[in-house]
């Protein structure tokens, strides 16, 4: 390949050029091969023309092959000109021919698959309606097997699922396996990205366990914000359902924490209850700790792999850990020791601890000068916009001044 590769670069600008049929068909392979710097064929409209030229003039039916396979290989194409092009080559090529070679044959017979248009959405539709496996795909199509990784297959992928979204529950394990084999980060961030959207609702939350680890594996940690950046081409809905995705993922991942670290650190169903309500809200939390603590939440299955990159170990072996959860404007800080009261901080203040080195202790995040978050007098509250509250029940539960301050200063 890399020999013919060379050969066509280098008399691409004369006329002179004589390639063998053995190398032509090589050609066909290398319209997506590049190396030494040099543009492959394929991106370049006019040397793609210049190679199907060359094609025409000793063409064999076997070349479609290795013209298919660069057809589907560059389906989602920044090049739509030099995909056209060779769309409209191999489909007079197709018509033309009357050879009983079963594979062209099968291309010629599914030449309404190979439409730029919606072939790919036609396939997975017709799959889902003969009830057969999106993995026989390939063979419907009359292609290797290999060729399941294309970039073809991406939307004959997700356009299944969307047939048979009520099936859900059955076809998650069978998808997962789908994109496992068809390893493409585009496709595992279209089709996960529904499929978290659509299992978001009660009915599903048996399900949603299982969804979020095939997106840890397949896309990565929603806290890498770079893991969830939309791929190239992608449409304005695609773009806006990987946020949302992503953001829903956080979210459950927000609960999960909130459940183990409230049962687990400090057994504590009232807080645990009152921050489960504000989970959507959380943006990023981090939970800073002693060494042992880190270890004792990895233990537990429900937030074990998520624990490395939201857990920071402090120097102290003293056990108390701190939660720290950021909503809009606020650092907001749960203790695991009952007596320390919960503190709150503006981002930009200048009375926010600084996160920037080790801490010693969670102690380093009580400010024990900063004023009560809400002063109350005989008749009135009055809220600060920093300040401490405790756990402590009287005149009202501290559920309902937390709630004032939160819904006054955090949300007014």
């Amino acid at each position: 390949m890399p020999q013919v590769f060379k050969k066509f670069k280098k008399y691409i600008n004369s006329n002179d050029a004589i390639f063998e049929r053995r190398e032509l068909r090589t050609l066909t392979y290398s319209l997506n091969y590049s190396e030494q710097n040099l543009t492959f064929i394929f991106s370049n409209e006019n040397e793609l023309k210049y190679a199907l030229t060359l094609l025409e003039s000793n063409w064999r039916d076997s070349f479609l092959v290795g013209l298919i396979d660069c057809f589907l290989k560059n389906w989602e194409t920044k090049y739509p000109k030099s995909l056209e092009q060779l769309e409209q080559f191999i489909g007079n090529k197709l018509d033309n021919y009357s050879g009983n070679r079963s594979t062209l044959i099968s291309f010629k017979n599914n030449k309404r698959y190979f439409n730029t248009k919606n072939g790919d959405l036609i396939l997975g539709d017709t799959i889902a309606k003969l009830n057969k496996p999106i993995q026989e795909a390939t063979k419907i199509l009359g292609v290797p097997e290999s060729w399941f990784d294309y970039a073809y297959f991406s939307k004959v992928i997700v356009t299944y699922y969307e047939r048979n979204k009520n099936q859900i529950s059955s076809e998650i394990d069978n998808l997962n396996e789908v994109l496992l084999k068809h390893n493409s980060s585009t496709t595992s961030k279209r089709l996960i990205s529904k499929i978290i959207i659509q299992v978001n609702k009660p009915e599903f939350s048996t399900l949603q366990d299982s969804v979020k680890k095939i997106a840890f594996t397949q896309i990565g940690d929603p806290s890498n914000v770079s893991n969830w950046t939309a791929f190239d081409n992608a449409t304005e809905v695609e773009r806006r359902e990987i946020i949302e995705a992503r953001n829903i993922l956080n979210e459950w991942i927000t609960q999960q924490f909130i459940n183990v670290f409230f049962n687990v650190c400090i057994n504590d169903e009232r807080r645990k209850k009152f921050w489960l309500r504000f989970a959507s809200k959380i943006s990023s939390f981090k939970v800073y700790g002693p060494l042992h603590t880190k270890n004792i939440l990895k233990r537990d299955e429900r937030i074990a792999e998520y624990v490395d990159a939201r857990f920071v170990t402090v120097s102290s072996r003293r056990d108390v850990s701190a939660f720290i959860l950021y909503i809009g404007d606020y650092m907001l800080i749960e203790f695991s020791n009952e007596g320390y009261a919960f503190y709150a901080y503006k981002n930009n203040s200048s009375l926010r601890p600084s996160l920037n080195y080790q801490l010693n202790s969670v102690d380093d995040l009580r400010n024990g000068s900063m004023p009560m978050a809400i002063h109350s007098d005989n008749y009135y509250d009055y809220f600060n916009d920093e300040g401490r509250l405790t756990h402590r029940d009287g005149n009202q539960i501290w559920e309902t001044r937390f709630n004032s301050w939160m819904n006054k200063k955090v949300f007014g």
